[in-house]
Protein backbone atom coordinates (compact mmCIF):
# COMPACT_ATOMS: atom_id res chain seq x y z
CA UNK A 1 0.00 0.00 0.00
CA UNK A 2 2.85 2.34 0.82
CA UNK A 3 4.52 1.56 -2.49
CA UNK A 4 1.27 2.29 -4.31
CA UNK A 5 1.09 5.67 -2.57
CA UNK A 6 4.68 6.50 -3.57
CA UNK A 7 4.10 5.52 -7.21
CA UNK A 8 0.82 7.42 -7.55
CA UNK A 9 2.34 10.46 -5.86
CA UNK A 10 5.23 10.42 -8.33
CA UNK A 11 2.86 10.02 -11.28
CA UNK A 12 0.60 12.80 -10.02
CA UNK A 13 3.55 15.14 -9.65
CA UNK A 14 5.41 14.61 -12.90
CA UNK A 15 2.50 13.82 -15.22
CA UNK A 16 0.79 16.90 -13.80
CA UNK A 17 3.84 19.06 -14.52
CA UNK A 18 3.97 17.81 -18.10
CA UNK A 19 0.33 18.75 -18.80
CA UNK A 20 0.02 21.75 -16.47
CA UNK A 21 -0.12 24.31 -19.31
CA UNK A 22 -2.67 22.21 -21.17
CA UNK A 23 -4.88 21.92 -18.08
CA UNK A 24 -4.58 25.66 -17.36
CA UNK A 25 -5.67 26.48 -20.90
CA UNK A 26 -8.52 23.96 -20.74
CA UNK A 27 -9.80 25.45 -17.49
CA UNK A 28 -9.87 29.02 -18.85
CA UNK A 29 -11.29 28.12 -22.25
CA UNK A 30 -13.80 25.75 -20.66
CA UNK A 31 -15.26 28.51 -18.50
CA UNK A 32 -15.52 30.83 -21.52
CA UNK A 33 -17.11 28.18 -23.73
CA UNK A 34 -19.62 27.42 -20.99
CA UNK A 35 -21.04 30.91 -21.67
CA UNK A 36 -20.65 31.39 -25.44
CA UNK A 37 -22.74 34.56 -25.47
CA UNK A 38 -19.99 36.32 -23.51
CA UNK A 39 -17.39 35.78 -26.24
CA UNK A 40 -19.37 35.11 -29.43
CA UNK A 41 -19.45 38.78 -30.45
CA UNK A 42 -15.65 39.01 -30.50
CA UNK A 43 -13.38 38.02 -33.36
CA UNK A 44 -9.58 37.67 -33.39
CA UNK A 45 -6.89 38.37 -36.01
CA UNK A 46 -5.97 35.46 -38.23
CA UNK A 47 -2.38 35.33 -36.97
CA UNK A 48 -3.63 34.26 -33.52
CA UNK A 49 -4.90 30.90 -34.82
CA UNK A 50 -2.82 27.97 -36.17
CA UNK A 51 -2.12 27.90 -39.94
CA UNK A 52 -4.55 25.03 -40.54
CA UNK A 53 -7.40 27.35 -39.51
CA UNK A 54 -6.48 30.12 -41.94
CA UNK A 55 -9.02 30.93 -44.64
CA UNK A 56 -7.58 30.37 -48.11
CA UNK A 57 -10.09 30.74 -50.94
CA UNK A 58 -13.11 28.51 -50.00
CA UNK A 59 -11.63 26.16 -47.39
CA UNK A 60 -12.79 25.70 -43.78
CA UNK A 61 -16.46 25.39 -44.84
CA UNK A 62 -16.44 28.86 -46.37
CA UNK A 63 -18.67 27.48 -49.15
CA UNK A 64 -21.50 25.15 -48.10
CA UNK A 65 -24.43 26.46 -50.15
CA UNK A 66 -24.85 28.00 -53.60
CA UNK A 67 -28.04 29.29 -55.26
CA UNK A 68 -28.63 30.89 -58.68
CA UNK A 69 -31.30 33.41 -59.58
CA UNK A 70 -33.56 31.62 -62.09
CA UNK A 71 -34.47 34.80 -63.99
CA UNK A 72 -30.81 35.76 -64.31
CA UNK A 73 -28.42 32.78 -64.09
CA UNK A 74 -25.44 35.16 -63.95
CA UNK A 75 -26.51 36.15 -60.42
CA UNK A 76 -25.48 33.65 -57.76
CA UNK A 77 -25.22 33.67 -53.98
CA UNK A 78 -22.81 31.56 -51.95
CA UNK A 79 -22.73 31.00 -48.21
CA UNK A 80 -20.84 29.20 -45.47
CA UNK A 81 -18.91 29.88 -42.30
CA UNK A 82 -17.66 33.21 -43.64
CA UNK A 83 -21.13 34.59 -44.37
CA UNK A 84 -22.80 35.36 -47.70
CA UNK A 85 -21.20 36.24 -51.05
CA UNK A 86 -22.62 37.41 -54.39
CA UNK A 87 -21.58 36.88 -58.00
CA UNK A 88 -22.92 38.69 -61.07
CA UNK A 89 -20.86 36.77 -63.64
CA UNK A 90 -22.17 33.25 -63.21
CA UNK A 91 -19.95 32.35 -60.29
CA UNK A 92 -16.56 33.31 -61.69
CA UNK A 93 -15.97 35.96 -59.07
CA UNK A 94 -17.68 36.61 -55.73
CA UNK A 95 -17.79 39.70 -53.53
CA UNK A 96 -18.89 39.89 -49.91
CA UNK A 97 -22.64 40.43 -49.53
CA UNK A 98 -23.00 41.32 -45.86
CA UNK A 99 -24.50 44.79 -45.36
CA UNK A 100 -26.76 44.40 -42.33
CA UNK A 101 -25.47 40.97 -41.27
CA UNK A 102 -23.89 40.40 -37.83
CA UNK A 103 -20.32 41.67 -37.54
CA UNK A 104 -19.30 38.70 -35.37
CA UNK A 105 -17.76 35.81 -37.31
CA UNK A 106 -19.52 33.40 -34.95
CA UNK A 107 -23.02 34.70 -35.69
CA UNK A 108 -22.29 35.20 -39.40
CA UNK A 109 -21.94 31.45 -40.00
CA UNK A 110 -24.61 30.62 -42.60
CA UNK A 111 -26.15 27.15 -42.75
CA UNK A 112 -28.68 27.61 -45.57
CA UNK A 113 -29.75 30.06 -48.29
CA UNK A 114 -33.24 30.20 -49.75
CA UNK A 115 -34.29 32.28 -52.78
CA UNK A 116 -37.92 33.37 -52.77
CA UNK A 117 -38.38 34.69 -56.30
CA UNK A 118 -42.00 35.78 -56.30
CA UNK A 119 -42.56 39.50 -56.73
CA UNK A 120 -39.40 41.52 -56.33
CA UNK A 121 -37.61 38.56 -54.75
CA UNK A 122 -36.11 37.87 -51.37
CA UNK A 123 -33.04 36.00 -50.23
CA UNK A 124 -33.26 34.31 -46.82
CA UNK A 125 -30.20 33.24 -44.82
CA UNK A 126 -30.31 30.75 -41.95
CA UNK A 127 -27.46 31.82 -39.67
CA UNK A 128 -26.14 31.02 -36.23
CA UNK A 129 -27.14 34.59 -35.39
CA UNK A 130 -30.76 34.09 -36.46
CA UNK A 131 -32.85 34.41 -39.61
CA UNK A 132 -32.04 37.24 -42.04
CA UNK A 133 -33.80 38.41 -45.21
CA UNK A 134 -32.67 40.66 -48.03
CA UNK A 135 -34.87 42.43 -50.57
CA UNK A 136 -33.00 41.79 -53.83
CA UNK A 137 -33.72 45.35 -54.98
CA UNK A 138 -32.22 47.03 -51.91
CA UNK A 139 -29.49 44.45 -51.12
CA UNK A 140 -29.62 45.25 -47.40
CA UNK A 141 -30.06 42.45 -44.87
CA UNK A 142 -32.38 42.72 -41.91
CA UNK A 143 -33.13 40.34 -39.04
CA UNK A 144 -36.44 38.46 -38.98
CA UNK A 145 -37.87 38.01 -35.49
CA UNK A 146 -38.75 34.41 -34.71
CA UNK A 147 -39.08 34.60 -30.94
CA UNK A 148 -36.53 31.79 -30.54
CA UNK A 149 -33.95 33.83 -28.66
CA UNK A 150 -30.39 33.38 -29.89
CA UNK A 151 -30.90 29.87 -31.26
CA UNK A 152 -29.13 29.06 -34.55
CA UNK A 153 -31.38 28.66 -37.59
CA UNK A 154 -30.79 25.37 -39.40
CA UNK A 155 -32.91 25.23 -42.60
CA UNK A 156 -35.51 27.05 -44.72
CA UNK A 157 -37.91 25.16 -46.99
CA UNK A 158 -40.92 26.04 -49.13
CA UNK A 159 -44.13 24.12 -48.45
CA UNK A 160 -46.75 25.27 -50.90
CA UNK A 161 -47.18 29.04 -50.57
CA UNK A 162 -45.46 29.32 -47.20
CA UNK A 163 -41.98 28.97 -45.80
CA UNK A 164 -41.06 26.74 -42.88
CA UNK A 165 -37.96 27.58 -40.86
CA UNK A 166 -36.21 25.12 -38.55
CA UNK A 167 -34.17 26.28 -35.58
CA UNK A 168 -32.30 23.98 -33.23
CA UNK A 169 -35.43 23.46 -31.13
CA UNK A 170 -38.52 24.18 -33.21
CA UNK A 171 -40.30 25.08 -36.45
CA UNK A 172 -41.74 28.42 -37.60
CA UNK A 173 -44.14 28.94 -40.53
CA UNK A 174 -44.87 31.96 -42.69
CA UNK A 175 -46.55 33.09 -45.88
CA UNK A 176 -44.18 35.89 -46.94
CA UNK A 177 -45.46 38.84 -48.96
CA UNK A 178 -43.54 41.86 -50.22
CA UNK A 179 -45.11 44.04 -47.52
CA UNK A 180 -44.90 41.72 -44.52
CA UNK A 181 -42.58 38.83 -43.67
CA UNK A 182 -43.37 37.30 -40.31
CA UNK A 183 -43.10 33.84 -38.84
CA UNK A 184 -45.15 32.12 -36.17
CA UNK A 185 -44.08 29.14 -34.04
CA UNK A 186 -45.59 25.78 -34.96
CA UNK A 187 -46.51 23.34 -32.22
CA UNK A 188 -44.77 20.11 -33.20
CA UNK A 189 -45.31 16.96 -31.19
CA UNK A 190 -43.54 13.61 -31.32
CA UNK A 191 -44.86 10.08 -31.16
CA UNK A 192 -42.53 8.31 -28.76
CA UNK A 193 -43.69 5.63 -26.32
CA UNK A 194 -41.00 6.58 -23.82
CA UNK A 195 -38.99 9.77 -23.78
CA UNK A 196 -35.30 8.98 -23.92
CA UNK A 197 -32.11 11.00 -23.76
CA UNK A 198 -29.24 10.22 -26.10
CA UNK A 199 -25.86 9.50 -24.56
CA UNK A 200 -24.47 12.43 -26.55
CA UNK A 201 -26.93 14.83 -24.91
CA UNK A 202 -26.27 13.23 -21.51
CA UNK A 203 -22.47 13.45 -21.79
CA UNK A 204 -22.51 17.01 -23.14
CA UNK A 205 -24.84 18.26 -20.39
CA UNK A 206 -22.78 16.53 -17.71
CA UNK A 207 -19.56 17.96 -19.13
CA UNK A 208 -20.80 21.56 -19.00
CA UNK A 209 -23.00 21.28 -15.92
CA UNK A 210 -26.03 22.36 -17.96
CA UNK A 211 -27.93 19.31 -16.70
CA UNK A 212 -28.58 21.46 -13.63
CA UNK A 213 -29.32 24.62 -15.65
CA UNK A 214 -27.57 27.89 -14.73
CA UNK A 215 -26.69 26.71 -11.21
CA UNK A 216 -24.85 23.72 -12.68
CA UNK A 217 -22.96 25.87 -15.18
CA UNK A 218 -21.89 28.30 -12.47
CA UNK A 219 -20.73 25.42 -10.24
CA UNK A 220 -18.63 24.03 -13.07
CA UNK A 221 -17.27 27.54 -13.71
CA UNK A 222 -16.05 27.60 -10.10
CA UNK A 223 -14.48 24.18 -10.59
CA UNK A 224 -12.74 25.48 -13.72
CA UNK A 225 -11.35 28.45 -11.78
CA UNK A 226 -10.15 26.10 -9.03
CA UNK A 227 -8.49 23.90 -11.65
CA UNK A 228 -6.58 26.95 -12.89
CA UNK A 229 -5.42 27.61 -9.32
CA UNK A 230 -4.36 23.97 -9.00
CA UNK A 231 -2.22 24.36 -12.13
CA UNK A 232 -0.53 27.51 -10.83
CA UNK A 233 -0.03 26.10 -7.33
CA UNK A 234 1.26 22.78 -8.70
CA UNK A 235 3.99 24.54 -10.63
CA UNK A 236 4.93 26.85 -7.76
CA UNK A 237 5.05 24.10 -5.13
CA UNK A 238 7.44 22.22 -7.41
CA UNK A 239 9.48 25.25 -8.41
CA UNK A 240 10.04 26.65 -4.90
CA UNK A 241 11.79 23.53 -3.42
CA UNK A 242 13.67 22.94 -6.67
CA UNK A 243 15.02 26.48 -6.68
CA UNK A 244 15.87 26.26 -2.96
CA UNK A 245 17.88 23.09 -3.50
CA UNK A 246 19.54 24.54 -6.57
CA UNK A 247 21.01 27.56 -4.81
CA UNK A 248 21.27 28.19 -1.12
CA UNK A 249 21.76 31.86 -1.93
CA UNK A 250 18.45 32.10 -3.74
CA UNK A 251 16.28 35.07 -2.90
CA UNK A 252 13.47 32.63 -2.20
CA UNK A 253 15.22 31.67 1.06
CA UNK A 254 15.35 35.20 2.34
CA UNK A 255 12.00 36.34 0.99
CA UNK A 256 9.30 35.53 3.58
CA UNK A 257 6.54 36.23 1.08
CA UNK A 258 7.77 33.41 -1.18
CA UNK A 259 7.84 30.94 1.69
CA UNK A 260 4.38 32.01 2.83
CA UNK A 261 3.02 31.70 -0.71
CA UNK A 262 4.50 28.20 -0.93
CA UNK A 263 2.79 27.08 2.28
CA UNK A 264 -0.57 28.51 1.28
CA UNK A 265 -0.47 27.06 -2.20
CA UNK A 266 0.63 23.65 -0.94
CA UNK A 267 -2.11 23.60 1.71
CA UNK A 268 -4.96 24.62 -0.57
CA UNK A 269 -3.69 22.62 -3.52
CA UNK A 270 -4.35 19.50 -1.45
CA UNK A 271 -7.65 20.64 0.04
CA UNK A 272 -9.23 22.08 -3.08
CA UNK A 273 -8.03 19.16 -5.16
CA UNK A 274 -9.83 16.73 -2.85
CA UNK A 275 -13.01 18.84 -2.74
CA UNK A 276 -13.44 19.02 -6.50
CA UNK A 277 -12.03 15.60 -7.44
CA UNK A 278 -15.45 14.09 -8.18
CA UNK A 279 -16.50 16.98 -10.45
CA UNK A 280 -13.14 16.89 -12.25
CA UNK A 281 -13.65 13.19 -12.91
CA UNK A 282 -17.04 13.96 -14.47
CA UNK A 283 -15.62 16.77 -16.61
CA UNK A 284 -12.57 14.77 -17.68
CA UNK A 285 -14.40 11.49 -18.26
CA UNK A 286 -17.15 13.00 -20.39
CA UNK A 287 -14.65 15.25 -22.19
CA UNK A 288 -13.12 12.25 -23.96
CA UNK A 289 -16.43 11.74 -25.78
CA UNK A 290 -16.87 15.32 -27.00
CA UNK A 291 -15.17 14.72 -30.35
CA UNK A 292 -14.53 11.84 -32.75
CA UNK A 293 -13.48 9.09 -32.64
CA UNK A 294 -14.95 8.38 -29.19
CA UNK A 295 -18.02 10.45 -30.03
CA UNK A 296 -18.99 7.71 -32.50
CA UNK A 297 -18.89 5.15 -29.67
CA UNK A 298 -21.90 6.68 -27.90
CA UNK A 299 -23.83 7.90 -30.94
CA UNK A 300 -26.48 5.17 -30.87
CA UNK A 301 -26.83 4.93 -27.10
CA UNK A 302 -29.61 6.41 -24.98
CA UNK A 303 -31.07 6.25 -21.49
CA UNK A 304 -34.64 6.70 -20.23
CA UNK A 305 -35.52 10.28 -19.33
CA UNK A 306 -36.07 9.10 -15.76
CA UNK A 307 -32.36 8.25 -15.55
CA UNK A 308 -31.28 11.78 -16.53
CA UNK A 309 -29.60 13.31 -13.46
CA UNK A 310 -30.75 16.89 -14.08
CA UNK A 311 -33.72 18.84 -15.36
CA UNK A 312 -34.94 18.16 -18.90
CA UNK A 313 -36.56 20.78 -21.09
CA UNK A 314 -40.29 20.31 -21.59
CA UNK A 315 -39.63 20.62 -25.33
CA UNK A 316 -38.62 17.16 -26.65
CA UNK A 317 -36.94 18.86 -29.64
CA UNK A 318 -34.71 21.07 -27.49
CA UNK A 319 -31.37 21.58 -29.27
CA UNK A 320 -31.89 18.43 -31.38
CA UNK A 321 -32.96 19.61 -34.86
CA UNK A 322 -30.11 19.55 -37.39
CA UNK A 323 -31.76 19.60 -40.83
CA UNK A 324 -35.09 19.37 -42.65
CA UNK A 325 -36.58 18.69 -46.09
CA UNK A 326 -39.98 18.76 -47.78
CA UNK A 327 -41.06 15.68 -49.72
CA UNK A 328 -43.54 17.14 -52.22
CA UNK A 329 -44.39 13.71 -53.67
CA UNK A 330 -45.67 12.29 -50.38
CA UNK A 331 -46.61 15.66 -48.88
CA UNK A 332 -44.34 15.11 -45.87
CA UNK A 333 -41.84 17.13 -43.87
CA UNK A 334 -38.83 15.13 -42.68
CA UNK A 335 -36.76 16.44 -39.79
CA UNK A 336 -33.24 15.14 -39.20
CA UNK A 337 -32.56 15.39 -35.46
CA UNK A 338 -29.71 14.21 -33.28
CA UNK A 339 -31.86 11.23 -32.28
CA UNK A 340 -32.86 10.12 -35.79
CA UNK A 341 -35.26 10.98 -38.61
CA UNK A 342 -38.84 12.10 -37.96
CA UNK A 343 -41.70 12.55 -40.44
CA UNK A 344 -45.09 14.28 -40.38
CA UNK A 345 -47.70 15.51 -42.83
CA UNK A 346 -46.85 18.87 -44.36
CA UNK A 347 -49.71 20.61 -42.55
CA UNK A 348 -48.02 19.64 -39.26
CA UNK A 349 -51.41 18.87 -37.72
CA UNK A 350 -50.28 15.41 -36.59
CA UNK A 351 -47.31 14.45 -34.39
CA UNK A 352 -43.96 13.54 -35.92
CA UNK A 353 -43.20 9.84 -35.92
CA UNK A 354 -39.85 8.01 -36.28
CA UNK A 355 -38.70 7.29 -39.84
CA UNK A 356 -36.14 4.71 -40.97
CA UNK A 357 -34.66 5.42 -44.41
CA UNK A 358 -31.76 3.00 -43.89
CA UNK A 359 -29.22 5.71 -44.72
CA UNK A 360 -26.16 6.17 -42.48
CA UNK A 361 -25.91 9.71 -41.08
CA UNK A 362 -22.82 10.65 -39.10
CA UNK A 363 -23.25 11.85 -35.53
CA UNK A 364 -22.54 15.49 -36.48
CA UNK A 365 -25.64 15.51 -38.71
CA UNK A 366 -26.52 15.65 -42.39
CA UNK A 367 -24.87 18.48 -44.30
CA UNK A 368 -26.83 17.54 -47.45
CA UNK A 369 -30.54 16.86 -46.96
CA UNK A 370 -32.50 17.67 -50.11
CA UNK A 371 -35.30 16.18 -52.23
CA UNK A 372 -34.01 14.77 -55.52
CA UNK A 373 -36.76 15.37 -58.04
CA UNK A 374 -39.57 12.84 -57.70
CA UNK A 375 -37.22 9.92 -57.22
CA UNK A 376 -36.14 10.29 -53.61
CA UNK A 377 -33.75 12.24 -51.43
CA UNK A 378 -30.07 13.19 -51.47
CA UNK A 379 -28.55 12.70 -48.00
CA UNK A 380 -24.92 13.45 -47.20
CA UNK A 381 -22.78 13.58 -44.06
CA UNK A 382 -19.30 12.49 -42.99
CA UNK A 383 -20.63 8.96 -43.50
CA UNK A 384 -20.85 9.62 -47.26
CA UNK A 385 -23.28 10.91 -49.90
CA UNK A 386 -26.33 8.73 -50.62
CA UNK A 387 -29.31 8.82 -52.96
CA UNK A 388 -32.29 7.29 -51.23
CA UNK A 389 -34.55 6.09 -54.00
CA UNK A 390 -38.26 5.58 -53.80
Amino acid sequence: MERLFVVTKWLHKYVGLVIVLFLAWMSVSGVLMNHPNLISRFSVPRWLVPPQYHIQNWNRNSLTDLVFLSRDPNVAFAAGKQGVWKSVDGGKRFVRFSDGLPSSAYYRKTRDLFLYERGTGYLFAAMDGGLYVCDLRGELWRAVELGSGDEPVKKIIAVGDRLVVATASGLYASSPTPSDISFSPVSIRREEPERRVSLIELFFSLHSGSAWLLAGRLLFDVVGAILFFLCVSAFYTWYFPWQRRRSKKSRLLTNPHSAKAFKLMFKYHLKLGIWIAAVLLIIGGTGFFMRPPLLAVIVHGSVPASAYPGLLSANPWHDRIQNMLYDAVDGKIIVQASDGLWVADADLAQPFRPLDLDVPIFVMGATVFEPRGTGGHLIGSFAGLFHWSR
